[in-house]
């Protein structure tokens, strides 16, 4: 039975990414989406007539009045959390802890079949009743003598503020006088905003309790409240309700029935992100924090200005604490292009990043590529690049590349061609002995042909593909098996070796980091007249290493560069960077400098090379100590 049909729909309100219950009749809304340029995974609370914008002070009731003003309402309507749920089951015995609730790991099927979290069980259990409210909880457990007591003694909360409350109430409905005492009195309560209640009850509660709000918005004040004082309004809400509830029930006695709680004591994740476009939708991912913010606008007015207006680009950021005004820029670039969408996705919802291994200047937040397939597993492509980059094509071309049954598409890894070539070591920490990197790349990696090795900087992922597979499994089973060198551009190589679609080299375009005349040269001769030709005419640049544009000029392709920063809101900042001082943002020139590490490299190189040649134990043990001292001081 489908949720419009049922005479029950249950809304769980959700504020950041997390895991969502499947019963087709329990909605998962985003409270406070008016506040947040992300996304996760549902509808929100800020559209038609809501009050998104006050969730910071009103909590979850931001989605009870946008259900009560928006939604087609049926028989019974009810509210959980998204950690937290009533027990539907048959059996209300379970063990509660001191706070009244039963706790369980994570949200499995194991656990919702366990708390009858699914439509028969949830019908059968309002069968009959007019409400269904979570089983009452003594204050007592909080050492609180009474349920007034205890909004007194709780920290964060303030008396006069539920005093203030009580006199807007009072005012309005002065018949409730009678209940308001009761409850205030008595030691016990329905707390936490949990019910499910008949269509009429609703309405009526809802009209009662947003009247209380609007009077009492008028009547009193914060205090330089913190975030968790803030949340006063849903506090005395949750005291509002069994008033409400006391002075019905004497009018005319409800047929109540009590159910347990439960807490979810682990956060997991499994939403899925639809695409933004009905149609003709070119899915574009990049992932960065707040450092790269600056390149990845670049990237993305590069995008802009080489884009089609037959195709609708829906480019979803994955992003690891972007600030609010970095977001607001984003978002700015494409404020005049209705073809466009930007969106925010949080990579710390991914909880298997938490324990991942990490070295040198690479961070956690790189192995998000590996989530693309879940993540978007209602796409039928995916199109990842990476943040120092910019494009001088449309991306959009890649929309339409023949994957046939390969699972990606990419560009072959030039520079690990070289490392197999000059017998390079590989760089893993704790490992007990090194090995050359074409011995990794067979042994470790599984790869029968080094050749095949692609770079991740771009990547076409055939997410229908990986869907009958089941790849993304695979990906993660990988990923917790060992350590990587290349970490998760590894374990993509591993898992995809043989599935490969190879992309013109055109389409990654190596800037050279500085040393485009002492490392590429010595390639095989036909790699390195590739990459010459590919350099004439490329579709993407890709600022790969130390040397990066915004930091200094002197890279290749930094014209390039400048020219999508331009007209951004990061065009002072650069200039700043470049310059390295405020004064010096409106000159023209700008001073062509090398990073302080290149020039180190550079120095001790012929001597490196004549004390520890490419691929010996001695060059592995100095570049092991070499990226643990870089850690350190660059962080």
């Amino acid at each position: 039975m489908k949720a419009e049909f049922s005479k029950v729909v249950l809304y769980t309100s959700h504020h950041k990414p997390s895991a969502f219950l499947s019963s087709d009749i329990i909605k998962p809304i985003h409270v406070g989406k008016e506040n947040s340029y992300n996304d996760i995974c549902c509808m929100g609370d800020n559209t038609g007539n809501n009050i998104s914008y006050k969730n910071p002070f009103y909590c979850e009731l931001t989605a009870q009045y946008w259900v009560w003003k928006n939604e087609e309402l049926p028989d019974y309507v009810g509210f959980m959390h998204y950690r937290r749920h009533l027990n539907f089951s048959e059996n209300q015995g379970y063990e509660e802890d001191v706070w009244g609730v039963v706790n369980e790991d994570i949200l499995s099927t194991a656990y919702e079949e366990k708390f009858g979290l699914n439509e028969k069980s949830i019908n059968e259990a309002v069968s009959g009743v007019d409400i269904l409210l979570p089983k009452k909880w003594s204050v007592k457990q909080a050492g609180s003598k009474n349920n007034y007591d205890h909004y007194k003694s709780s920290p964060h909360l303030h008396i006069e503020d539920y005093q203030s409350a009580i006199d807007s109430l009072l005012f309005l409905y002065p018949e409730y006088a009678t209940a308001v005492r009761e409850f205030n009195q008595a030691t016990d309560g329905y707390y936490t905003n949990m019910f499910v209640m008949k269509k009429e009850i609703f309405i009526e509660y809802s009209e009662w309790l947003f009247s209380i709000f609007d009077h009492l918005e008028n009547h009193f004040s914060m205090r330089k409240y913190s975030l968790q004082e803030k949340r006063v309004i849903g506090h005395i809400s949750e005291r509002l309700f069994n008033i409400f509830i006391l002075n019905k029930d004497k009018k005319q006695p409800l047929v109540k029935k009590e159910l347990q709680r439960t807490f979810i004591k682990n956060e997991t994740f499994n939403g899925k992100l639809n695409p933004a476009f009905d149609e003709r939708n070119v899915q574009v991912v990049i992932c960065f924090d707040d450092n790269y913010a600056l390149s990845g606008g670049a990237l993305i007015n590069s995008i802009c200005k080489n884009s089609s207006i037959d195709r609708n680009y829906d480019i979803v950021i994955l992003e690891n604490n972007v600030s609010e005004r970095n977001k607001s820029r984003l978002v700015g670039l494409i404020k005049n292009l209705p073809n466009f969408k930007i969106r925010f996705f949080d990579v710390n919802a991914f909880s298997e990043m938490r324990s991942v291994y990490t070295r040198a200047h690479f961070s956690a937040a790189t192995y998000a590529r590996l989530f693309i397939p879940s993540l978007f597993s209602n796409s039928e492509r995916v199109i990842f690049i990476d943040a120092d980059t910019i494009v001088e094509s449309d991306i959009a071309e890649l929309a339409s590349v023949d994957l046939q049954d390969n699972l990606v598409a990419a560009v072959k890894d030039i520079v690990m061609e070289g490392f197999v070539k000059f017998g390079a070591m590989t760089h893993i920490d704790d490992e007990p002995k090194s090995i050359h990197a074409g011995d990794y790349l067979t042994s470790v990696l599984g790869m029968t042909d080094t050749q095949q090795y692609f770079q991740a900087g771009i990547i076409i992922f055939n997410i229908s593909q990986m869907n009958k597979e089941d790849t993304f499994t695979k990906l993660i089973s990988a990923m917790k098996a060992r350590k990587y060198w290349f970490l998760d551009q590894d374990i993509m190589n591993k898992v995809f070796f043989g599935r490969v679609h190879f992309l013109p080299l055109e389409w990654n375009v190596y800037h050279g980091n500085g040393n485009t005349d002492d490392f590429f040269p010595n390639l095989q001769f036909s790699t390195y007249m590739r990459f010459l030709e590919s350099r004439k005419t490329p579709s993407m640049i890709h600022f790969a290493g130390d040397n990066k544009p915004w930091d200094t000029a002197n890279v290749d392709f930094f014209d390039n560069f400048m020219k999508y920063i331009d007209s951004t809101p990061w065009h002072k900042e650069v200039l700043d960077r470049l310059n390295k001082s405020n004064a010096g943002i409106f000159s023209v020139h700008i001073e062509n400098k090398i990073l302080l590490q290149t020039k180190i490299k550079r120095k001790l190189m012929p001597y490196l090379n004549k004390f520890a040649p490419v691929g010996s134990q001695r060059r592995q043990v100095i570049a092991r100590n070499y990226y643990k001292i870089r850690k350190v001081i660059l962080g």
